[in-house]
């Protein structure tokens, strides 16, 4: 009587022990799957969740400027020791798994002087001749576009070590030229002039001048404005460094919509025509028995007071011609090219930080 009670007591409490260790083991299965499956899903790069972040960075730049006043009249054309350095700063956001976007400010000087022209060439002659020379210090602020090569599929812990990057972007930036005056007024004394230039050896703000002709009574030369707008186009390489950190290498260039960034782009000014003497002193250099700022003896032959360079001619501290809108139909001695705008070549070298936390092992995908 006592075994037909306990027979189905023991078998029910059986059942209730297989039913409860069943759904644990079917329950976990399903856990393991699912979580297996989030994980799955994260990790795959094919279906990975990309997690923006965003970043700033400090850059050192190195700067070389091409224009009216390079050796030679050639696409990228510039004297490798002119190159000036400068600083920057951005900050910006990876929102994409190719793209970046991007804000900064850039500061940097750039310098031109016709003393790298050779005179013994026949296309670079001319330009020795000229003379002119100048400074410019750029304050920069830009915004751009960051295209990567190399996706990134999750966050910034799984970035590529190295990446190709093409930025391409818009920038204004303010500018004042600069020319150095020399000792003596060698437009009204000639090579031997011993009349004193006004405001000898300081650096003068060119553009203020109108060296060109620009505040001549009855000139259509108009001045142009301190304030320029740029396209920069720049290939990097970034390699990413332990931590929140990355290396950038970065080599482009600025398209300038100016052809003043070195204040030479038109014609000659006759020189009764200025009624400022220091405009008159540093519209034309090419009497000067020296490159000032270079310090430099000059050897300098003037046939007629021009010397030849095809279709164009520079002065040579002679008579001549009167231009620069001031006669219609008079000839102008041809100062510079205004056919070409000016560009500024830069190689910029950036340590860029991730805000916000990232994990130091996770540096492999």
């Amino acid at each position: 009587m006592r075994l037909k009670v306990l027979l189905p007591s023991i078998i029910l409490l059986l059942s209730i022990g297989l039913t409860d260790a069943n759904a644990q083991l079917f329950g976990n299965k399903y856990k393991r799957r699912h979580k297996n499956k989030r994980i799955s899903n994260y990790t795959n790069r094919g279906a990975g969740r990309f997690r923006p972040y965003n970043f700033a960075s400090f850059n050192i730049n190195a700067l070389n400027y091409y224009g009216d006043l390079a050796p030679v009249n050639r696409a990228a054309s510039t004297d490798v020791s002119f190159t000036r350095p400068g600083f920057g700063g951005e900050i910006g956001a990876r929102f994409h798994q190719r793209i970046a976007v991007r804000a900064g400010f850039n500061y940097g000087r750039i310098k031109g002087d016709d003393i790298t022209s050779d005179p013994n060439d026949p296309e670079s002659a001319p330009r020795y001749t000229r003379n002119l020379s100048f400074r410019n210090d750029i304050k920069e602020l830009h915004v751009g576009f960051e295209f990567f090569l190399l996706p990134t599929w999750g966050g910034p812990n799984v970035r590529p070590d190295f990446n190709v990057y093409l930025m391409a972007g818009l920038a204004v930036f303010h500018h004042e030229p600069k020319g150095l005056v020399p000792d003596f007024d060698y437009t009204t004394g000639g090579a031997n002039s011993t009349i004193e230039a006004p405001s000898a050896g300081e650096w003068v703000r060119l553009r203020k001048l109108g060296t060109e002709g620009q505040f001549v009574d009855g000139s259509d030369v108009r001045s142009y404005s301190p304030f320029q707008l740029s396209i920069p186009v720049a290939l990097g390489v970034r390699m990413r460094l332990p931590g929140p950190f990355s290396a950038s290498l970065e080599m482009g260039y600025r398209y300038l919509f100016t052809d003043y960034i070195d204040d030479v782009s038109g014609g000659y000014v006759p020189y009764w025509a200025f009624s400022d003497p220091l405009a008159r002193i540093m519209s034309d250099r090419s009497a000067e028995p020296t490159a000032y700022w270079a310090g430099e003896d000059r050897n300098v032959t003037v046939i007629g007071g021009l010397m030849s360079d095809g279709n164009r001619y520079y002065s040579a501290g002679g008579e001549y011609g009167i231009g620069g809108g001031l006669h219609e139909g008079e000839e102008q001695a041809i100062r510079g090219n205004p056919k070409d705008k000016d560009m500024i070549f830069s190689t910029t070298l950036k340590l860029t930080m991730i805000l916000g936390q990232v994990r130091k092992s996770a540096k492999f995908r």
